[in-house]
Parts: structure tokens; sequence; C-alpha cells
């Protein structure tokens, strides 16, 4: 009997520092992390979003995504030239909690979503 794979996926590195500007606002990547937990690494990524040109108001966040566990550091590059790198996705509960607090007390962010 097979066992079966855990599923993983590709996440692309996009570049640091960039504003990329959307209808209400714009939004910058910061800094990328790979975070040792538990034999494990974790990737996540801080930015920050800015709402400065919608007519519903103003605001902004410190925000970090985390794409998942590290199986493939940056293995392969893209058609954009941009690296990439194979992800396994957390998907523990109480993983996730004791994450969320690492990098929201680590990095003084108001949110932390996994992908």
């Amino acid at each position: 009997m097979a066992t079966a794979k855990p599923l993983t996926r590709e996440y692309t590195h996009l570049e640091l520092n960039v504003e990329v500007q959307s209808i209400g606002g714009h939004y910058i990547l910061e800094k990328e992390v790979r975070m040792p937990y538990h034999g494990e690494e974790v990737l996540y990524v801080v930015g920050t979003g800015v709402v400065d040109t919608s007519c519903c108001g103003m605001g902004g966040c410190r925000y970090a995504i985390v794409p998942g566990y590290v199986l493939d550091w940056r293995f392969r590059t893209n058609k954009d030239n941009l690296p990439v790198s194979e992800v396994m996705p957390i998907r523990d509960e109480n993983v996730r909690k004791e994450l969320t607090d690492r990098i929201t007390k680590s990095e003084m962010v108001q949110l932390v979503e996994f992908h």
C-alpha cells in the first residue's frame, strides 16, 4: 500500500522593498525569514499594506504571510526569473497558534496569515 505524499506547493519569492500599487493603496514586502521550528524551517514574509487612495478613508497594517515549512529552498526560477521554493503548508491549528504568537511578538505585526 502506497503512503500519501504530504500536500506541497511552490512559493514564488517576490522582490523585497518594491512598492506594489493597487486600486486602494499599495503594499511592500519588507523581508523573508526562515525561522527554525522543532527541527523544521518555517518561511514567512513580512510586509506593510497601506490604504491611501480609497474613497473610504486611510489606514494600513503590518502583516506576515506564512507559506509553510521549507522543503526545497529556491530550487528553480520561474519564467519571470523569480526564485521558487517548495513548501508544505501548515495545517495544524496548535502549530499555527504558536507560530502566530512568535511572529507577532518578534515582528510587531497585526496580522499573520497562513497560505
